[in-house]
């Protein structure tokens, strides 16, 4: 289960605690509202942010940057540890309060420096409020108020990032964006949606734009064929990550479990040939007496069920530990 870092935790905690109890209703009536927005999954006009206020980013930091969080956290460990250099350049394209400027940095702390563009004034500054609590690199990194629009030059950087920005533009400005991403990252892009269908078909998107452009895949794919899953009705490539809901957290969205289970679909490619997984795991594995059953994305581009037998001692200790979305073998 992901929990935030403990500087952040601390942070929205003081930011939520601040608030007076009808203060803390509003909060609730807000993060409701988003939601209900975000779930509408239709675009949003550029320059009209949908953390419009300071009640409206208090309300995302304390519901939606959790999950952010956990999503591009668990993306960040599909990959090597030596996948970024010492001192690489992070960008983040509308990172709204900084969800992936501190995922980042804790999977790897000795990266350089880190710049997020954001529209939301009032994101901005709580996103800074919340950095200016560590010590560690998210205390370094800088904030420019920048609108996401067609004329839009994210600027050279090692290491990009784009975090459930696709689903509030629309399709032109997604291609065009990808498009600028691709020509401006050094090292990878990392673009991560919600993991619904329409989610899915904008990565789809953005996989297909990173193959035109001679780019490799890194993760989750272990091939550049078409994906297995694209002409399906009810299935979708996506992941999951298990969230802390801290007690801000619960009372923001009414609810009462201690957790929540945050989908995602996402891609990350890379300019030059890099190390791939032989297999992706699609599916929570199912466990049965002596079996292992797992649904394997295969670098021959086929979706394949495997069943790992125990007579297969090896591969079947390993199984027993796999996860979803982890490689395989």
């Amino acid at each position: 289960m992901f929990a935030l870092p403990g500087e952040l935790a601390d942070g929205i905690a003081r930011l939520a605690g601040s608030t007076s109890r009808s203060g803390q209703d509003h909060l609730g009536a807000t993060t409701r509202r988003m939601i209900d927005r975000y779930q509408a999954d239709t675009p949003a006009v550029p320059g009209q942010p949908i953390m419009a206020g300071d009640q409206e980013a208090l309300a995302y930091a304390v519901y939606r940057m959790p999950a952010t969080y956990a999503a591009i956290r668990t993306v960040l460990d599909q990959l090597p540890d030596d996948a970024v250099r010492p001192a690489a350049r992070h960008l983040d394209i509308a990172g709204g309060t900084g969800s992936a400027v501190w995922a980042v940095a804790d999977r790897w702390p000795r990266i350089g420096q880190q710049t997020l563009l954001e529209q939301s004034a009032a994101a901005i500054s709580v996103g800074r409020r919340l950095a200016a609590a560590t010590t560690g690199p998210v205390r370094r990194a800088g904030w420019e108020r920048r609108v996401i629009n067609s004329e839009i030059d994210p600027g050279a950087a090692d290491v990009i990032t784009i975090g459930y920005l696709l689903s509030e533009i629309d399709e032109p400005l997604r291609t065009a964006l990808v498009r600028s991403c691709l020509a401006a990252a050094r090292d990878l892009l990392i673009i991560v949606e919600p993991g619904t269908k329409n989610g899915y078909r904008r990565i789809l998107a953005a996989r297909d734009q990173a193959i035109d452009a001679g780019w490799q895949l890194v993760a989750p794919c272990p091939h550049r064929l078409a994906c297995p899953l694209a002409d399906q009705q009810r299935d979708w490539c996506h992941f999951s990550a298990r969230v802390n809901r801290s007690t801000a957290h619960r009372r923001a969205k009414g609810a009462e479990l201690g957790y929540e289970d945050e989908k995602f679909s996402y891609l990350v490619a890379a300019p030059e040939a890099t190390a791939q997984a032989a297999g992706r795991v699609l599916r929570h594995p199912t466990f049965r007496k002596g079996l292992v059953e797992l649904t394997v994305c295969q670098s021959s581009g086929e979706a394949e069920r495997v069943t790992v037998a125990k007579r297969d001692q090896d591969h079947y200790r390993a199984a027993r530990k796999i996860e979803w979305g982890d490689p395989w073998p």
